[in-house]
């Protein structure tokens, strides 16, 4: 009997961090935006506070949801729905990520429109769901 019950805890151990998996795990949105209004024309690279000034705005998202990109206290910040806002730091030209690394942007300068791609943490609705 004793056995049993270590046979069940043991099993319990080990079945624990597939329920957290299958709970927790989300698959991954990469999307495109476009933010209304004239391109910068995509002939220079910025950085840094610049790059914040040029990526500042309201996107809409190709999979229906809208971003938007804040230019506060010398960073840039991706304000998705329902007020889930996440610092993003500049990791390349033209491309931002979030420190947990789970949410990249690159930004793409255009002649007509700016545009973004983007990949984060979503669940089936496009919406923001980081890791547990």
């Amino acid at each position: 009997m004793r056995t049993l019950y270590t046979l069940v805890a043991a099993a319990c151990l080990l079945a624990a961090p597939l329920a957290s998996t299958a709970q927790c795990g989300q698959g991954t949105a990469n999307v495109t935006g476009q933010r209304g209004g004239p391109g910068t024309g995509g002939a220079f690279k910025v950085t840094g506070t610049q790059l914040a000034n040029e990526v500042e705005g309201a996107y809409a998202l190709s999979n229906g949801r809208r971003l938007a990109l804040l230019h506060l206290d010398q960073a840039i910040y991706a304000d998705f729905e329902r007020w889930q806002r996440v610092r993003l730091e500049e990791v390349g030209t033209h491309r931002v990520a979030s420190r947990e690394g789970d949410i990249q942007m690159t930004w793409v300068p255009g002649q007509r429109t700016d545009s973004i791609l983007l990949s984060y943490p979503g669940n089936g609705r496009g919406e923001l769901k980081r890791s547990c």
